[in-house]
């Protein structure tokens, strides 16, 4: 019972997942969602989908967009025109 309420502390709504990952609207949250990427959790008593805190944080960082110049310099390095 213990591991369950840990469980239900640990869950966030779709809102706060969008805005720890940097997102303003939830569309992307849903996308994730859709691609198996993050599980949807329910409360009881609750209509809200929830989302595991844990999880939306293990997520993987994403490249900057356009990737940086010391990036793309590493890049060119490892892989040198032949």
């Amino acid at each position: 019972m213990a591991k369950n309420k840990d469980q239900q502390a640990d869950l966030i709504k779709i809102p706060e997942a969008a805005h720890i990952l940097g997102f303003k609207q939830r569309k992307k949250i849903d996308n994730l969602i859709e691609q198996g990427h993050l599980i949807p959790h329910s409360k009881k008593n609750s209509k809200l989908i929830w989302l595991s805190r844990k999880e939306v944080y293990d997520l993987p960082k994403p490249l900057p967009v356009p990737p940086s110049p010391d990036l793309l310099n590493n890049i060119s390095r490892k892989f040198p025109d032949k």
